[in-house]
């Protein structure tokens, strides 16, 4: 079982940004990815994109790296300015975390009850990288908390006697951010979104599909993993059918003090005869190491996430050495 609920802003990944990803140095991190993806406004201008993905089990961690606007982002002027807002499975507003006209500053609000707005310490820096975590926590109370660089800047909780619920959809209103008329430039990258794991200090580095390399025994072309198209597919009509691949893209940072795990993601969809489910393997040593399946869909694709904590090997953790160099996916 992967707590994986979401990782990466491509546009497969986020709803909303087709056309918007750039390749501007400061836009993202070069270790764990390609791209970044820019937005050039003023301030009035919304540009809302969002995540979607399953209930978590326990809290919903959210985290990315933040570039904001290169100019009066530390003036907030629009009433309805709009940082990051968390739905339910009713579509109910249960989280936020608002610029607020009267401070300058991201405050975190809880949307139970009643709307309670924290304190907050954070004033963004104009133009400057910084990485953005936060805590959902949804039961008898809703607890926001808002962390930049690893500080909890502002945190609100307020009472749920209504019963909303966990959060199944992250929206960004993108609107209000700066405090100008005049067209600003900012950036998002790297999203992981987390079932009750904490996202802060943690990097998630994004490899993709290089060749083919043991198996072949899907219809269709590796072009197809490599498009970031949904649109273009590889087919099983078999369960048990094997393709893998070796890797391409950013190694991660030269300095590392652990890897807590390797994931496997895939977009998959069922058919309406054939295999219903699909899961990820890693090869090594000439030995496959298959995740446990998982059932998707026949209406619409859904990301599935693999994941290994350990070496599948020998139970030892992983090193950058020992990291597998041939990945797969298997129909169940």
């Amino acid at each position: 079982m992967s707590y994986i609920l979401h990782l990466g802003h491509q546009p497969t990944d986020v709803a909303g940004i087709s056309g918007l990803l750039n390749t501007t140095a400061i836009g993202f991190d070069a270790n764990l990815d390609v791209n970044g993806i820019r937005f050039i406004a003023s301030r009035s201008y919304a540009m809302p994109f969002s995540l979607g993905f399953a209930a978590p089990a326990g809290d919903l961690w959210l985290g990315f790296r933040y570039v904001p606007p290169n100019g009066d982002a530390d003036l907030i002027t629009e009433a309805n300015a709009s940082f990051i807002e968390f739905f339910d499975a009713n579509q109910v507003r249960v989280a936020q975390i608002q610029p607020v006209a009267s401070t300058d500053r991201y405050h975190a609000v809880a949307r139970g009850d009643t709307t309670v707005q924290g304190n907050s310490s954070y004033t963004p820096p104009n133009g400057q990288p910084q990485w953005i975590d936060v805590r959902v926590a949804v039961a008898a109370s809703i607890t926001i908390d808002f962390y930049v660089d690893g500080v909890l800047h502002s945190s609100a909780t307020a009472a749920n006697t209504q019963g909303k619920g966990k959060p199944v959809q992250i929206v960004f209103p993108n609107v209000g951010l700066h405090g100008t008329s005049v067209t600003r430039t900012w950036y998002y990258a790297h999203f992981a979104v987390l079932d009750g794991v904490s996202t802060i200090g943690r990097r998630f580095v994004r490899r993709t599909p290089n060749a083919i390399a043991t198996f072949s025994q899907m219809a269709g072309s590796i072009d197809a993993l490599k498009d970031e198209d949904v649109g273009t597919r590889l087919s099983s009509n078999a369960a048990g059918q094997r393709l893998s691949f070796s890797l391409t893209g950013p190694t991660g940072p030269a300095a590392v003090a652990a890897i807590a795990g390797v994931h496997v993601k895939q977009v998959a969809q069922a058919g309406t005869v054939g295999p219903q489910a699909a899961a990820g393997f890693l090869r090594m040593g000439g030995v496959n190491h298959d995740a446990a399946p998982v059932t998707v869909p026949s209406l619409a694709p859904r990301s599935v996430y693999s994941t290994w904590a350990l070496n599948p090997a020998d139970s030892s953790a992983w090193t950058s050495v020992t990291l597998p160099a041939e990945v797969g996916i298997l129909s169940a």
